[in-house]
């Protein structure tokens, strides 16, 4: 287990954290919310490419063509066009950067494939906690998200500490267990149903364990994603931006993918 400083940490940094979310998610202007939303998008974005690229100018590549998946999907709203277009846009930015500065070819198709990684992975995600909160009920959706998800993260990192003796994939992630994989689940179910009954009230007794149980397996598939990506990059964390927890994409790797299917799921098949 992590030493107690670091526990420490990342006690405090929850509790200073935590009342912040939930007043940015229930009362705050959907001004406020879009631009931290987009703030955090961009720091995401920053992080991947120091640990993929190095050097400013890969840096500087992959947010300004993040940015432009962004901007064309927000401004043409929450639809398969919008990130299609957005998607199409990143694309052409990324070879035309490219094409523009190519000297090794295969050193320049290499960086571009990682910017593009890196452009998609946040550019196209993340915005999705926009678009989630826009819906009806919207607010009350993204709380009960992020219940399931931070409970997944806890049971997972406490059940993992005590219970954990078989490796869930130590070439990924050295650390995890699967006897924590399956308190995360079970953490993620309870919160589920907690949460739905207290706050959102839209989903039945077995559709809400169904829904929690999706965003669980996403959630923990999404951080061995990430641990990969830094694995890959031989990177400890993304960043340090919360202390004892790491960067942006450390704190959103559970989130990333349960928020496009709740988006989805709230959407066309509660909504």
């Amino acid at each position: 287990m992590e030493g107690a400083g670091v526990l420490r940490a990342r006690v405090l940094t929850a509790a200073v954290a935590i009342p912040l979310l939930v007043w940015l998610i229930v009362w705050a202007p959907a001004w406020i919310y879009n631009i931290v939303i987009l703030a955090t998008t961009f720091v995401a974005l920053r992080e991947f490419a120091e640990m993929g690229l190095g050097g400013i100018s890969g840096a500087r590549t992959t947010v300004v063509a993040g940015g432009m998946v962004i901007a064309v999907a927000m401004g043409l709203g929450q639809s398969g066009t919008a990130i299609s277009a957005g998607i199409v846009a990143c694309l052409a930015g990324v070879l035309l950067s490219t094409l523009a500065t190519a000297q090794d070819m295969e050193k320049s198709v290499s960086k571009a494939a990682h910017i593009l990684l890196g452009c998609l992975y946040g550019g196209v995600l993340l915005p999705h906690f926009i678009w989630l909160r826009g819906i009806e009920d919207g607010s009350a959706w993204v709380i009960f998200l992020l219940a399931c998800a931070m409970a997944g993260d806890a049971g997972g990192y406490f059940g993992g500490a005590a219970f954990g003796s078989r490796k869930l994939w130590p070439t990924v992630s050295p650390q995890k267990t699967v006897e924590g994989a399956l308190v995360s689940m079970f953490a993620s179910l309870a919160a589920g149903v907690a949460f739905n009954h207290l706050v959102l009230g839209k989903l039945g007794g077995v559709e809400v364990l169904c829904v929690a149980g999706v965003i669980s397996v996403l959630g923990q598939t999404g951080d061995l994603l990430e641990s990969m990506i830094k694995r890959a990059y031989d990177a400890k964390d993304s960043g340090g931006l919360f202390p004892g927890h790491g960067g942006v994409l450390d704190r959103t790797d559970s989130l990333i993918l349960p928020v496009v299917f709740v988006y989805y799921y709230a959407s066309f098949i509660v909504g």
